[in-house]
């Protein structure tokens, strides 16, 4: 690793006693920074679900943007928030051409895990990881694979994994006691929506992998990378497969947007930007990842529209529906419990306008 950007290293911090930081890890190739956006807002969403780091939180994103936008070589950037300050720091990306054409080989962690919900969480409580891989690294293996009390596949040490079987791909879900990655979201997306794959859910026992004919792990630095085996269990190498995603994901990543894109589009093609009070946005569009297949939904809220108006504009290669609220719209709907418009509203992100006074309506449409 080579040191980018750091504070001074507090040896009280609860990062280095107990653990307790967070860290996201970036690809950069090809001078594009992959789903930065996506990084960004699960950084955050941990720093003040988990109470670390939120101090220094908005100052390490903006440190991120800069070093990212320097740097034109292919890497890896990695950014570690704790309570006393974060760091950036970059290494080399060591994925070749051949790891890809052989696949890699797993083994299976002899230790099994409970359910713990920190488990979805990108923190430096990283030792169980690190040994795992290093055992697995020993005995002639790439990674370790771990299972659930129930013998269930869960991930590896640094990565997500996925199972092939005809034309469907078997993937945890969010609510497994695993951390659910940027990668894996956005190859979810392109097998689902633009290579017309099925997806399932259903979990994996390790008793049923042979019965699989492929299978693939992910992260944010190896993209979706072929498995040849887990223990004696082997599989065919669809390298084919995997090099189409990933030139799919660098496609991809080349049109996403940040909450300031968002914003600007709507005051862009919006007829009456100054009455307009709240920018919010819901669903899948919450990570703003593009997809062909997708509509981005934008809900904009203002005080004068007297009923809901739907426009769908193209740009970059997005379909955007804008959708128009009022308060006479909002009354009416709390009238008539309209529950998409109030579900729209309830699990929405706010990227513009004042977030007390937003929270303030939500819960008056939530108790009505």
């Amino acid at each position: 690793m080579i040191l980018l950007s750091r504070g001074a290293l507090n040896w009280d911090d609860k990062a280095l006693k107990f653990g307790l930081g967070i860290f996201e890890t970036l690809l950069i190739k090809n001078k594009q920074v992959y789903f930065l956006e996506d990084h960004i807002s699960r950084l955050l969403a941990s720093s003040e679900k988990l109470d670390i780091g939120k101090s220094f939180a908005n100052q390490a994103v903006h440190d991120l943007k800069q070093t990212c936008s320097d740097l034109k070589e292919d890497q890896i950037i990695r950014l570690t928030l704790c309570d006393s300050g974060y760091s950036i720091e970059s290494r080399e990306l060591t994925y070749t051409l051949d790891n890809y054409k052989n696949g890699f080989s797993l083994e299976i962690y002899p230790y099994k895990r409970g359910e713990n919900p920190m488990l979805r969480y990108k923190t430096t409580s990283y030792i169980e990881n690190h040994i795992a891989r290093e055992n697995a690294k020993n005995s002639g293996f790439d990674d370790a694979v771990f299972l659930d009390y129930k013998s269930n596949i869960l991930e590896t040490s640094i990565a997500n994994i996925i199972f092939r079987k005809k034309d469907t791909f078997f993937i945890n879900g969010e609510n497994a006691f695993m951390l659910s990655g940027i990668a894996l979201k956005n190859i979810r997306g392109i097998l689902g929506f633009e290579l017309g794959y099925k997806l399932s859910e259903e979990t994996v026992n390790i008793e049923e992998i042979e019965a699989f004919d492929e299978a693939f792990i992910c992260n944010s630095a190896m993209n979706m990378m072929p498995v040849k085996s887990i223990g004696n269990i082997s599989y065919n190498v669809n390298t084919d497969l995997a090099m189409t995603v990933n030139d799919l994901l660098e496609e991809h990543n080349r049109y996403e947007l940040s909450h300031d894109d968002v914003i600007k589009f709507v005051r862009t093609h919006y007829l009456s930007d100054k009455d307009i009070k709240y920018i919010f946005i819901t669903g899948s569009s919450k990570r703003l990842g593009y997809s062909k297949q997708r509509d981005v939904d934008v809900f904009v809220f203002d005080n004068d529209t007297k009923e809901q108006n739907r426009s769908l504009v193209r740009h970059l290669g997005y379909d955007w529906d804008i959708n128009i609220f009022s308060l006479e719209l909002v009354e009416k709907m709390m009238h008539e419990n309209i529950k998409f418009l109030v579900k729209a509203i309830m699990e929405s992100t706010l990227i513009y306008g004042d977030e007390e006074d937003f929270e303030n309506l939500k819960k008056v449409i939530s108790i009505s």
